[in-house]
């Protein structure tokens, strides 16, 4: 699962760095850290997926399939 856990973090991070809205890169960079945590939360995940939501739903809908993998 390691192996796997890199490469959604790998493809994640090749997402964000195609982006060009500093906001929305800075927020999915938190959420790549947080992912990264082996003491992770919902409640640290949800929050920064709330705020992306708000500022961007496309790019929601875009980062969920990196998090479900």
């Amino acid at each position: 699962m390691g192996k796997e856990k890199n490469q959604e973090i790998n493809d994640l991070s090749s997402y964000i760095k195609n982006l060009t809205d500093q906001e929305i890169k800075i927020l999915l960079l938190k959420l790549k850290n947080e992912i990264k945590k082996e003491d992770i939360t919902w409640e640290q995940i949800k929050d920064i997926l709330s705020v992306i939501n708000l500022k961007d739903n496309k790019i929601l809908h875009d980062v969920i399939p990196f998090l479900l993998n």
